[in-house]
């Protein structure tokens, strides 16, 4: 698993069901413009490169999203075992992230030290880690 694995979460019998739906498929462009997102550390539309960027945008780089117009109510939710954040730079993120989106109702780390990207839908114990949190969050 290229996100994380955590032997004790892992629900073995789920696996044929896993392997037949997952991944579900993405495009090339989406791949690469995750890549770029991780290369440059900035939250921001595809780059093209320079000169289509400047027709697409109107500037020779791609504009950031800004994160500030998104108003409706956020819970921000995090493993620490995710193989797919950058590390060094996990913990800044997730503040800066809380900083800047102006509605976040809740920001909680699961309290699994090896909790992983996947863990949040297929984790044994997901429901209890996780699920009853975001419900109840979604009742207030």
């Amino acid at each position: 698993m290229i996100c994380g694995f955590d032997r004790e979460q892992f629900n073995y019998t789920l696996l044929p069901v896993i392997l037949n739906n997952d991944p579900a498929g993405t495009s090339a462009k989406t791949i690469l413009h995750f890549i770029q997102v991780y290369q440059s550390d900035k939250f921001r539309q595809y780059n093209y490169g320079r000169e289509k960027n400047l027709l697409m945008y109107n500037s020779p780089e791609p504009p950031n999203y800004d994160l500030a117009n998104i108003t409706i109510p956020i819970a921000l939710f995090y493993g620490s075992g995710d193989w797919l954040i950058n590390t060094v730079h996990f913990f800044k993120d997730v503040k800066r992230l809380h900083r800047i989106l102006p509605n976040v109702v809740d920001i909680y780390e699961v309290p699994w030290s090896n909790f992983n990207h996947v863990d949040f839908v297929w984790a044994k114990d997901a429901p209890k880690l996780v699920y009853e949190r975001v419900l109840r969050i979604m009742r207030e």
